[in-house]
This record gives C-alpha cells, structure tokens and sequence, in this order.
C-alpha cells in the first residue's frame, strides 16, 4: 500500500519532423518540452479517488473497483484506469488527485497524451506495479485513443515518457531510437486559435493518404508508403482520382524523405543551425501546402518570428489553429517579443527529460 504523497510530471511535446506521419505507419522525430501536466497524489486508506481539475474548476469522484462509464468524450483519467484495471492493474487504495499544467490546452503539444502519460504512472505507483517506459506508452494510447475511437498514433506518449529527442520508426514493430543531439532556441507560439476537431483532422488526413496509397497500389508494382521511391510515386501520382488525396499522398511521401534527411543530419550532430531552420521550413511547407494545415495567423506569427530572427517555423500538432515553432538559437527575447507583436502568446521552451516522480 502506497502511503507517501508524490507527485507525477509528464512533459508536453513538439513534432521536430515527420508531422502527421505516426498514425500512417511513417518515422517522426519529436522532442519533449518543459511544459508538463502534474498530478499531485495523496493516497488515503479509501478505496476512492478525488480529483481537482485545477486549471479546469472541475471535480470527480470515483470507486477504484466501479466499472467507470465517461463522463464525457476523452475522459482520459477514468480511462487510464479502466485499461490498466483491464490488464489486472488495480491500485491498492485510494488518493486524492489535484492535475494541473503548464501546457497550451488544444495548441497541438499533446496536453493530452502528457495528461494520459501521468494518469498510467499515477495508477500504476497506486497499485505498486512498475511499467516500463514502453508498457507506459502503451497503456496510455490505449486509453487516450482506443477507448475513443480516434485516429492518433503513439508517437506522443512516447515522446512523454522518453522524453529528449528521439525518432521512432512506426513500421510493423516500432523502433525508438533517442538522439543526443543538443537543440537549443526553440520558442512556442500559441496563435490562440483554438481548434475544432483535431480528431476530425487526423481521420481526413488519414483517410485521404490511405485512399492514395490504395490507388498508387493499382500502378506501382509492390508499392510500399516505406519503400517506393519519390521519383516512382511523382510518375503516378496524377493518376489518383481525388484531388485532395492526391495533394495529401504526394505531401506525405515528401515528409517521409525529409525526415529521413532530417534523421542524418540530426545523427551528424546537428552543427549547422542554418540547415536546421531551412529543414524546418521544408517541414512546414509540407504541412501548409500539402496537408492543409496552416492558418492565416500562424502564417503572419511564422513571418514575424522570422523578421526577428528565427532561421526558420513550422505548424505543429493537427493544425488549423494552436501552437507554432519558432528556432531561433540568440534570438529568442526578439523572437517571443515579435510573437507578441501579433497577438501571439510566446513560450521560450527547452527540451526536457521525460515523465518522472517526486516524492
């Protein structure tokens, strides 16, 4: 039985390369940040759990051995529960939870994952169960994505609980692979937007690349997403029927080379920060033009960061709204001031260790 309070920190995230890639069984290279979402524990001897949603107003109230219904679509506490109670992980006794965070809430920094990421460790320090980092990830994609039918990928729960820079190749078997590069002068701007339907935007990307591959199938021997070449792909591509499945395969072939260029140039050591930014321009392109992604906001913020200094910007998370990346390695006051300028709300961020306890 768990008796010491203790206190769980799961850090947010940011798509470096391959956006949009994860759920299409792609590589990504992502970093995790020093925004977290924390859950301050309490246990008791009762066999409930209290939680105050500080950042929220809200409260819930539960019993540990309730089968719990949702109170709502992602209920990603009750549902990091149900799945570790469906994996006979039950927690030995009760506790007070108070979660709050300093992550962008919707801004496309994965507050959610963070938030499903600590509830697994929560539960799991509750039932004296010690997961590894993969089962942790794992367990709260279960809970965040499968429990509701969505459309995500896996990419940031791990980004969560690695924490750091790492590329993770989504093929048959997932491959994690952290990166020792150090990155430095990254800078988050929150455009304030706020999205609408983030799972509706990963189910039509997914959909629209799906059906194009499905087509390229039809007149490229052994098509593979993973191995056929650009150049084989570019001969077909007109041949897919929908115009906007035709933009979105041909976007997420081109992210699929660039993040592999990315991955080399990462692995080099990263000595040129000019290149650095021009591939995260290439990165944002890909998204603006090619997925759709982009907003007039995060356009005018991308450019003001650049006046001031930034080498380069991207679109991060679902799009249509939230959160851009700006790198500006000495420029960061400049950069987070331009971003202001335009009504933006700039974070200075750094990369961060994962999802850890304190006691």
């Amino acid at each position: 039985m768990v008796e010491k309070s203790f206190s769980i920190d799961a850090p947010g995230r940011v798509f470096l390369f391959g956006e949009h890639s994860d759920y299409l069984g792609l590589e990504v290279i992502s970093a995790a940040l020093n925004k977290t979402i924390t859950i301050d524990v309490k246990p008791n001897a009762e066999k409930q759990i209290h939680i105050k949603y500080t950042d929220l107003a809200e409260v819930d109230s539960f019993e540990i051995s309730d089968n719990l219904i949702y109170r709502h679509k992602r209920d990603y506490v009750r549902s990091s529960l149900n799945v570790l109670k469906n994996n006979n992980i039950i927690p030995k006794n009760g506790a007070s939870l108070e979660i709050s965070g300093s992550i962008p809430i919707a801004a496309g920094l994965s507050s959610s994952s963070a938030l499903s990421v600590a509830s697994i460790l929560t539960f799991s320090k509750l039932a004296d169960v010690e997961l590894n980092k993969e089962e942790v990830a794992q367990y709260a994609f279960e809970a965040e994505v499968l429990e509701f039918g969505e459309s995500g990928g896996m990419m940031d729960h791990l980004a969560s609980i690695f924490g750091g820079i790492i590329h993770v190749d989504f093929g048959h078997q997932f491959k994690i692979t952290p990166l020792s590069t150090k990155i430095t002068g990254l800078i988050i701007g929150d455009s304030l937007e706020k999205k609408k339907d983030t799972v509706g935007d990963l189910r039509m990307i997914r959909t629209n690349v799906e059906a194009g591959y499905n087509q390229l199938k039809n007149y490229i021997q052994g098509f593979d997403h993973r191995l056929t070449s650009l150049d084989d792909v570019l001969t077909h591509i007109g041949k897919i029927s929908d115009s906007t499945s035709r933009m979105m395969t041909e976007a997420t072939i081109r992210n699929r080379d660039l993040t592999r260029e990315a991955l080399q140039y990462l692995i080099e050591g990263a000595k040129e920060p000019n290149t650095f930014g021009k591939l995260i321009d290439r990165h944002h392109m890909l998204m603006k033009d090619g997925l759709r992604r982009s907003t007039k906001k995060i356009e005018r913020m991308i450019l003001a960061a650049k006046d001031a200094g930034a080498l380069g910007g991207k679109i991060n998370g679902s799009g249509g709204g939230g959160t851009m990346l700006a790198y500006a390695p000495g420029k960061e006051d400049d950069v987070a001031n331009a971003l202001e300028d335009v009504g933006g709300k700039p974070y200075i961020v750094k990369i961060s260790d994962g999802a850890s306890i304190r006691y």
